[in-house]
Protein backbone atom coordinates (compact mmCIF):
# COMPACT_ATOMS: atom_id res chain seq x y z
CA UNK A 1 0.00 0.00 0.00
CA UNK A 2 1.29 3.56 -0.75
CA UNK A 3 0.14 6.88 0.64
CA UNK A 4 0.91 9.47 -2.22
CA UNK A 5 0.27 13.15 -1.62
CA UNK A 6 -0.70 16.12 -4.32
CA UNK A 7 1.51 18.81 -3.22
CA UNK A 8 -0.73 21.19 -5.25
CA UNK A 9 -4.76 20.91 -6.54
CA UNK A 10 -3.16 20.51 -10.21
CA UNK A 11 -3.13 16.87 -10.59
CA UNK A 12 -0.13 17.02 -12.86
CA UNK A 13 1.65 18.56 -10.27
CA UNK A 14 4.02 17.26 -7.62
CA UNK A 15 3.57 14.51 -5.08
CA UNK A 16 5.20 12.82 -2.36
CA UNK A 17 5.40 9.32 -1.47
CA UNK A 18 5.05 8.55 2.03
CA UNK A 19 5.06 4.74 3.90
CA UNK A 20 2.63 2.91 5.34
CA UNK A 21 4.02 3.93 8.58
CA UNK A 22 2.81 7.10 8.31
CA UNK A 23 -0.63 5.93 8.49
CA UNK A 24 -2.05 6.33 11.71
CA UNK A 25 -5.34 3.81 11.60
CA UNK A 26 -8.68 5.54 12.27
CA UNK A 27 -10.10 5.29 16.14
CA UNK A 28 -6.29 5.38 17.18
CA UNK A 29 -4.61 8.65 19.14
CA UNK A 30 -2.49 10.90 17.36
CA UNK A 31 0.74 12.10 19.42
CA UNK A 32 1.28 15.45 19.62
CA UNK A 33 5.11 15.40 18.65
CA UNK A 34 7.37 16.69 21.31
CA UNK A 35 10.00 18.42 19.74
CA UNK A 36 9.50 21.51 16.86
CA UNK A 37 7.68 24.49 17.07
CA UNK A 38 4.37 24.66 16.46
CA UNK A 39 2.14 22.18 14.49
CA UNK A 40 -0.73 22.14 11.72
CA UNK A 41 -3.08 20.06 11.00
CA UNK A 42 -3.39 19.78 6.60
CA UNK A 43 -7.03 18.55 4.91
CA UNK A 44 -6.64 16.68 2.24
CA UNK A 45 -9.50 14.79 0.17
CA UNK A 46 -8.59 11.21 0.72
CA UNK A 47 -9.57 9.09 -2.32
CA UNK A 48 -9.16 5.01 -2.02
CA UNK A 49 -7.56 2.86 -4.81
CA UNK A 50 -9.85 -0.48 -5.18
CA UNK A 51 -7.81 -2.26 -8.38
CA UNK A 52 -5.03 -2.52 -9.66
CA UNK A 53 -4.53 -0.40 -12.97
CA UNK A 54 -1.50 1.28 -14.78
CA UNK A 55 -2.05 4.25 -17.01
CA UNK A 56 -5.22 4.30 -16.88
CA UNK A 57 -7.27 6.77 -19.30
CA UNK A 58 -9.29 9.34 -18.19
CA UNK A 59 -12.36 8.00 -18.78
CA UNK A 60 -12.22 5.22 -17.43
CA UNK A 61 -10.74 6.18 -13.61
CA UNK A 62 -13.90 5.93 -11.63
CA UNK A 63 -13.50 2.30 -12.01
CA UNK A 64 -10.25 2.63 -10.02
CA UNK A 65 -11.82 4.84 -6.97
CA UNK A 66 -14.88 3.59 -4.65
CA UNK A 67 -14.47 5.80 -1.68
CA UNK A 68 -13.43 8.91 -0.62
CA UNK A 69 -13.59 10.98 2.88
CA UNK A 70 -11.24 13.51 4.57
CA UNK A 71 -7.86 12.70 5.37
CA UNK A 72 -5.69 15.08 7.28
CA UNK A 73 -1.38 15.20 7.54
CA UNK A 74 0.21 16.95 10.41
CA UNK A 75 3.71 18.84 9.94
CA UNK A 76 5.28 21.83 11.49
CA UNK A 77 3.95 25.42 10.69
CA UNK A 78 7.52 26.26 8.89
CA UNK A 79 8.96 23.21 6.68
CA UNK A 80 11.84 24.00 5.04
CA UNK A 81 12.15 21.93 1.40
CA UNK A 82 15.45 19.98 2.55
CA UNK A 83 13.30 18.85 5.63
CA UNK A 84 10.33 17.97 3.81
CA UNK A 85 11.24 14.55 2.65
CA UNK A 86 12.48 13.34 6.01
CA UNK A 87 8.57 14.43 7.02
CA UNK A 88 7.39 12.42 4.70
CA UNK A 89 8.86 9.62 6.48
CA UNK A 90 7.74 10.25 10.25
CA UNK A 91 5.31 7.51 11.81
CA UNK A 92 1.82 7.81 12.54
CA UNK A 93 1.36 11.44 10.78
CA UNK A 94 -1.91 11.14 8.37
CA UNK A 95 -4.93 9.73 8.74
CA UNK A 96 -8.57 9.59 7.30
CA UNK A 97 -12.17 9.38 8.10
CA UNK A 98 -14.92 7.42 7.24
CA UNK A 99 -15.17 6.03 3.54
CA UNK A 100 -17.85 7.30 1.54
CA UNK A 101 -19.05 6.58 -2.16
CA UNK A 102 -17.76 9.07 -4.16
CA UNK A 103 -21.37 10.63 -5.48
CA UNK A 104 -22.32 10.75 -1.94
CA UNK A 105 -19.27 12.90 -0.65
CA UNK A 106 -18.80 15.08 -3.53
CA UNK A 107 -22.03 15.56 -3.22
CA UNK A 108 -21.75 16.89 0.81
CA UNK A 109 -20.57 20.29 -1.01
CA UNK A 110 -18.80 21.84 2.06
CA UNK A 111 -17.20 20.27 5.25
CA UNK A 112 -16.62 21.50 8.99
CA UNK A 113 -13.60 20.61 10.34
CA UNK A 114 -12.06 21.65 13.76
CA UNK A 115 -14.56 24.66 13.60
CA UNK A 116 -13.43 25.71 10.14
CA UNK A 117 -16.14 25.81 7.05
CA UNK A 118 -14.03 24.12 4.41
CA UNK A 119 -15.64 24.18 0.94
CA UNK A 120 -15.11 21.07 -1.68
CA UNK A 121 -13.04 22.17 -4.79
CA UNK A 122 -12.71 18.69 -6.23
CA UNK A 123 -15.45 17.31 -8.42
CA UNK A 124 -15.10 13.83 -9.83
CA UNK A 125 -13.73 15.11 -12.65
CA UNK A 126 -10.77 16.39 -10.69
CA UNK A 127 -10.33 13.11 -9.29
CA UNK A 128 -10.28 11.19 -12.55
CA UNK A 129 -7.51 13.32 -13.75
CA UNK A 130 -5.95 12.55 -10.10
CA UNK A 131 -6.20 9.19 -10.82
CA UNK A 132 -5.33 9.21 -13.98
CA UNK A 133 -2.02 11.25 -13.90
CA UNK A 134 -0.86 8.65 -11.26
CA UNK A 135 -1.23 5.89 -12.80
CA UNK A 136 1.16 6.97 -15.45
CA UNK A 137 3.98 7.55 -13.52
CA UNK A 138 3.45 4.42 -10.73
CA UNK A 139 1.34 1.13 -11.04
CA UNK A 140 -1.21 2.10 -8.86
CA UNK A 141 -2.96 -0.92 -6.16
CA UNK A 142 -6.18 -1.79 -4.37
CA UNK A 143 -5.27 -0.21 -0.77
CA UNK A 144 -3.45 2.89 -2.13
CA UNK A 145 -4.02 6.58 -1.06
CA UNK A 146 -4.22 10.00 -2.67
CA UNK A 147 -4.24 12.48 -0.81
CA UNK A 148 -5.04 16.07 -2.98
CA UNK A 149 -5.36 19.06 -1.13
CA UNK A 150 -8.32 20.63 -0.13
CA UNK A 151 -6.76 24.22 -0.07
CA UNK A 152 -8.00 25.25 3.37
CA UNK A 153 -6.24 26.84 6.07
CA UNK A 154 -4.59 25.29 8.52
CA UNK A 155 -5.38 23.87 11.58
CA UNK A 156 -3.09 24.30 15.01
CA UNK A 157 -2.63 21.24 16.44
CA UNK A 158 -2.96 21.15 20.59
CA UNK A 159 -2.29 18.30 22.68
CA UNK A 160 -5.19 17.28 24.82
CA UNK A 161 -7.96 18.24 21.45
CA UNK A 162 -10.07 16.82 19.31
CA UNK A 163 -10.24 17.53 15.76
CA UNK A 164 -13.46 16.21 14.01
CA UNK A 165 -15.00 16.84 10.70
CA UNK A 166 -18.79 16.86 9.95
CA UNK A 167 -20.99 16.96 6.47
CA UNK A 168 -23.08 19.88 5.90
CA UNK A 169 -25.48 17.25 7.29
CA UNK A 170 -24.08 17.10 10.24
CA UNK A 171 -22.74 13.30 9.97
CA UNK A 172 -18.96 13.29 11.78
CA UNK A 173 -16.78 11.69 9.54
CA UNK A 174 -13.86 12.25 11.46
CA UNK A 175 -12.88 12.79 14.76
CA UNK A 176 -8.99 12.08 15.68
CA UNK A 177 -7.80 12.50 19.75
CA UNK A 178 -4.87 14.45 19.87
CA UNK A 179 -2.26 13.78 22.84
Amino acid sequence: MKIIRFLTGDPNGPIDFHPDSALLLPGRPMFHPDFGDEWHVSVFLAVRINRLGKSVGEKFAPRYYDALSIGIRIEPESVSPADEGALSGMDCTITYGEWIKPEEFLANGSFEIAGLNVEQPHTSDCVDRAVSALSRLTTIKMGDILLLPLGSPSIILHPRSYITATTNTGNEILSVKVV
